[in-house]
């Protein structure tokens, strides 16, 4: 089975993956030599019902009237990248894709009736962080990379500014295509470099490859962005064990090692799950320590090196100044005892207020029968009308039309869809712009970026685009030939 590589990045009008749309989308399929077989770029338009966040634009320099002008819609795109996403043994690698890029891809296949996972597995396919691969680099062998400074001496991990430190081009940073290229140029460096360092990464993107190292050891190397630049970006963690008694076989439970243990020692469970996503501010305020539990998940290519394999690199043990054997032991005595009170901590209850049905990808998954409608609509051509038995795919679906393919609605249709985007852009949903704070916005960016004629100009296009906007959608409020002006 011949793999390939999908290199890939979004531009988006906003970074919430949930809520904001796309701009710009890029794609270069090149094979394991990287080698380029197949590049792609597609603009998306920007469907009624929302408003874009104009420090997005100022970013990617790409403007609602572009996209527009340029793309095609959200469907439309879904559909080629779905195709491109499942070919056989393709891999999607992104830079600080699983947090935010994969995030995107999921709900646009979501909110187009598509299976957000099956890119991540069917076909033999599979999904790859590169930007986790290079924090490894750092913490592990930082001498393969040259590492571009911040002004407090901390390393950058931008992914233009190592590029340039590396010397490869990067011509047009959150140009999407450009950003693809970057990321190619600083793996196929690093693969040059240490071929070793590189796969041991690439593999940590398969479960399983995950699940064996798991089974070596029971204490282990955890690199995360999370620990902190003071911290080295690592630690080493103690296995308590797995959630599959929960129905979830992809994570797993550990406990920091080089966190005070009688934190958790001393707590209740109710106490950890409340104290452990409390701000260091609040934690600080109220005289208590975070409880050193990690939830790690063994689909999203965590950073996990077996501690046995550390003992002939000496360096990371260094800054080890506790008892560690001794640690273990308590660890071991805790887990014995504690092992489900702990598991407990990650729990959710479930939450019974309503979610729009947009934002609630995870809230509840897809009947078999749901499924089966979802891919009948597609199947027909959307001639075949769904006979969904959840009530959000209900709504979906004609957010699903109105979006994409408004001609086929009937008059009464028209006008609810049109009665819809007026109350999504003008009324306040949490997370969402609308166009009272894009009105003062907009006003804040004029007065930062007076003088700056491209900035200026980007500004501009929003605004108008926002006063046409309202005007198409606002009931009975213009007169032909009336000008309504927002701002």
């Amino acid at each position: 089975m011949k793999k390939t590589y999908l290199w890939y990045d979004y531009e988006t009008f906003g970074s919430d993956p949930r809520r904001d749309r796309i701009s710009q989308f890029a794609g270069i399929r090149t094979d394991m030599n990287f080698k380029v077989v197949d590049e792609m770029v597609y603009y998306c338009k920007l469907a009624e019902d929302y408003l874009p966040n104009p420090e997005a634009s100022l970013i990617t320099g790409i403007t609602p009237q572009e996209a527009n002008e340029k793309g095609i819609t959200e469907n439309e795109l879904a559909a080629i990248l779905f195709k491109e996403f499942t070919k056989e043994g393709t891999v999607t690698v992104g830079y600080n894709s699983i947090k935010f890029d994969d995030e995107i891809t999921r709900n646009l296949f979501y909110r187009t009736f598509r299976d957000p996972y099956e890119r991540e597995w069917k076909n033999n396919c599979s999904r790859w962080d590169f930007m986790r691969a290079v924090l490894g680099v750092y913490v592990m062998k930082p001498e393969l990379l040259k590492w571009p400074l911040k002004e407090d001496g901390r390393p950058s991990f931008r992914l233009e500014e190592l590029s340039e430190a590396n010397g490869i081009s990067h011509e047009n940073a959150h140009d999407a295509k450009s950003d693809v290229y970057a990321t190619i140029g600083l793996a196929e460096l690093l693969s040059r470099k240490s071929s070793v360092i590189f796969n041991y990464f690439f593999n940590l993107r398969e479960k399983e490859f995950v699940k064996s190292e798991l089974s070596k050891d029971e204490l282990f190397l955890h690199i995360d962005f999370g620990y902190g630049y003071e911290k080295g970006y690592a630690s080493l963690i103690f296995k308590i064990g797995d959630f599959s008694k929960r129905g979830d076989k992809n994570a797993f439970l550990f406990v920091d090692v080089l966190s005070d243990i009688e934190v958790i020692e001393n707590m209740s469970s109710k106490e950890m799950k409340e104290y452990l996503y409390y701000t260091n501010e609040r934690l600080e305020e109220i005289g208590k320590k975070r409880p050193g539990l990690k939830q790690i998940r063994i689909n999203q290519s965590p950073l996990i090196i077996p501690y046995e394999g550390l003992r002939e690199n000496p360096q990371f043990l260094k800054r080890l100044t506790v008892n560690l054997k001794e640690k273990v032991e308590k660890l071991k005595k805790l887990s014995s005892k504690r092992k489900d009170e702990l598991l407990s901590v990650f729990f959710r209850e479930e939450d019974d207020q309503e979610t729009d049905p947009d934002l609630d990808i995870y809230g509840s998954f897809a009947s078999q029968w749901d499924k089966n409608e979802m891919v009948a609509f597609h199947k027909e051509n959307y001639e075949y009308v769904p006979r969904f038995k959840d009530k959000k795919y209900k709504e979906m679906y004609f957010r699903f039309l109105g979006r994409n393919m408004p001609e086929t609605f009937t008059e009464e249709e028209k006008s609810r869809w049109k009665e819809h985007c007026y109350e999504f852009i003008s009324k306040e949903r949490e997370g969402f712009q609308n166009l009272s704070s894009l009105k003062i916005e907009i006003e804040e960016l004029r007065k930062k970026h007076r003088g700056n004629i491209e900035k200026t100009r980007i500004i501009e296009d929003i605004k108008e685009y926002a006063e046409e906007l309202e005007k198409k959608l606002k009931p009975g409020s213009v007169k032909p030939g009336k000008q309504l002006k927002m701002f």
